[in-house]
């Protein structure tokens, strides 16, 4: 069970609710989230000035610009290669679209997961020999590439690289960056930059690159802006990078625009995913629109949700949402099974004990192996990471806990593997199946003395009777939640659950009347795992009490909660979400 922590930061909130116009709670809110004074505040409401600035600091950015400008007056041919996820995609699209809009020959090519892996490869640049292309853009990948970029270079291509991944250090001397031979490196962590932010996704360093070459300003005029902004937005929510300072700001306009004059590709997902006309959220990105995306890199190939994002004609858009749509539904299936597999089996071999949980699923498809990781992670916490088949050996996917530098840990053990990238929540590997439990056993052994302990952060003790809708309507200023901006959170001590009802498929889900210690008594709904909640109830009060419970004699937990606006057929109300309990 995780720990639960009330945040006690100190601050005069009655004076900086006078200032901003904005409920007390919310100044906490604001002040819990580590924005320390006015200056800081008025940036987090109002947004970053410097998030539209085109003279950020980014090595070899003029550079780059630069040796586009050349390809364009010598005529080359220029091949935009991307990657297979949400990030990699929107990445492509925006480079495809702005080097088109610039005047270039610009085509692109996504890998395959599963014939080509992940990035750039020596078979991707030999196929772009074989059509003729003069020079190779990356985006969201090459940073790592270096025996592609080595054998393009042989073949006379220009090859510029923009990505985000962490960059390798040289063997001989790990304080030295270890950088493929390219003509041009845009890469936040590049340690030659002078960035006031570095955490931003492979679509927003295309974004940036674009932006510098059309002159994209703030308020600018060029028809392309608000269209590749919006998919940088989109692809910093589905990337899950911090939603802070540049990003924030970025990725709120982003929304917004999205709500109001989506592209035709995201206008038809929208609509098939039943969010048209509706303001679209972080959440909507996150969990609805972003995942069918991925599912295609998942399961097919990622080009039928490029050829999405770069289709202007709308009956085509229509029929490729829906596709992409039901493939996310198989996604989703074959997920739930391997996620059942993977937890069967950790529970097992009794290595829920470990500290780093390494599965292999035999059986599973190789393209939900991130997914499931990211489940483990969150049922367990505690790094996980998920091995499927590949051609060659075996590939994994990881994702960390905050705790874990999963980059630093899994480097530090690369001879094990044939390829390997990525950062410090999450990694992907490819070895032969041999080292698998050399692997296991050398993450566990560094770690052994460790454990690593879920802390909920809760942002107030809040009787149900403070939520009223002028409250929640100030909370709204606090979007968009993610990454390093939590949705807020609640507490209640001694709360009564008085009734249940179950909703949903085959009443997967649960609806509890319940009352605080103060008398107020709101319905509660509950999208976790019920039977395990039953289980919990069970053994903290005795095996008897769910059968009383349902007689009419209540029980008392303490719980944490979200409240939100439930439209429903056109009528508002407050809901409270279950959260935790204990």
């Amino acid at each position: 069970m995780a720990e639960w922590r009330l945040l006690r930061i100190g601050a005069d909130y009655e004076a900086l609710s006078r200032k901003f116009g904005l409920d007390p709670l919310v100044m906490r809110i604001i002040r819990n989230r580590g924005y320390a004074n006015e200056e800081e505040i008025k940036a987090f409401l109002e947004g970053d000035e410097k998030a539209f600035d085109l003279t950020d600091g980014f090595a070899d950015m003029e550079n780059m610009i630069r040796l586009i400008s050349e390809m364009k007056a010598s005529g080359k041919k220029i091949r935009v290669i991307g990657d297979y996820d949400i990030d990699g995609i929107c990445a492509t699209a925006i480079l495809v679209k702005g080097l088109l809009a610039f005047g270039l020959q610009a085509d692109y090519a996504i890998p395959h997961r599963i014939e080509d892996g992940y990035g750039l490869s020596n078979s991707l640049i030999e196929r772009a020999r074989e059509d003729g292309i003069d020079a190779v853009i990356t985006c969201d990948n090459g940073i790592a590439a270096h025996d592609a970029i080595a054998l393009a270079k042989e073949y006379g291509m220009d090859v510029l690289v923009t990505d985000h991944h962490e960059i390798m250090t040289a063997e001989d001397d790990e304080t030295k960056e270890y950088l493929p031979a390219a003509d041009a490196i845009v890469n936040p962590k590049r340690e030659a930059n002078q960035l006031p932010f570095k955490e931003l996704c492979g679509a927003m360093v295309a974004y940036k690159v674009i932006s510098r070459l059309l002159h994209f300003a703030e308020n600018t005029t060029h028809p392309l802006h608000n269209e590749l902004l919006i998919l940088a937005a989109f692809a910093t929510v589905g990337d899950i990078m911090p939603l802070q300072k540049e990003n924030r700001t970025l990725v709120r306009k982003g929304l917004h625009l999205l709500t109001q004059n989506p592209p035709c590709g995201l206008q038809s997902l929208m609509e098939a995913c039943g969010l048209l006309g509706k303001e679209i959220k972080a959440y909507h990105v996150g969990f609805v629109l972003g995942p069918c995306l991925n599912a295609t890199g998942r399961l097919d190939t990622a080009e039928r949700a490029l050829a999405l994002l770069l289709t202007e004609d709308a009956e085509e858009a229509r029929e490729i949402a829906v596709s992409l749509k039901r493939m996310n539904e198989v996604r989703k299936e074959l997920t739930m099974q391997g996620e059942e597999t993977a937890i069967r089996m950790i529970k097992e071999r009794q290595s829920e004990e470990d500290n780093i949980l390494v599965v292999y699923l035999p059986d599973t498809h190789e393209s939900v192996a991130g997914i499931i990781a990211g489940r483990l992670k969150e049922r367990f916490y505690k790094p996980s990471i998920v091995f499927t088949p590949a051609k060659e050996g075996i590939k994994g996917s990881g994702r960390s806990v905050s705790e874990y530098n999963m980059y630093e840990n899994l480097w530090t053990e690369k001879e094990l593997f044939t390829k390997f990238g990525g950062h410090k929540m999450a990694a992907g590997i490819s070895m032969p199946k041999e080292n698998l439990e050399l692997l296991r056993n050398r993450l566990n052994e560094k770690v052994k003395a460790l454990s690593f302990e879920q802390v909920i952060s809760i942002d107030a003790d809040m009787p149900f009777g403070y939520v009223t809708e002028k409250l929640l309507s100030d909370l709204e200023y606090l979007e968009p939640y993610g990454n390093g901006n939590a949705k807020p959170v609640f507490a209640q001590r001694e709360v009564l659950f008085l009734s249940e009802r179950r909703f949903g498929p085959e009443g997967k889900y649960a609806s509890y009347r319940v009352m605080d210690k103060n008398g107020t008594n709101v319905e509660m709904k509950f999208f976790g795992d019920t039977e395990a909640f039953h289980d919990y109830i069970n053994e903290k009060y005795g095996s008897a009490v769910m059968k009383e419970f349902y007689e009419g004699k209540p029980f008392s937990l303490s719980v944490i909660y979200q409240p939100e606006i439930n439209v429903f057929r056109g009528v508002s109300s407050i809901q409270f979400r279950l959260v935790q309990y204990k």
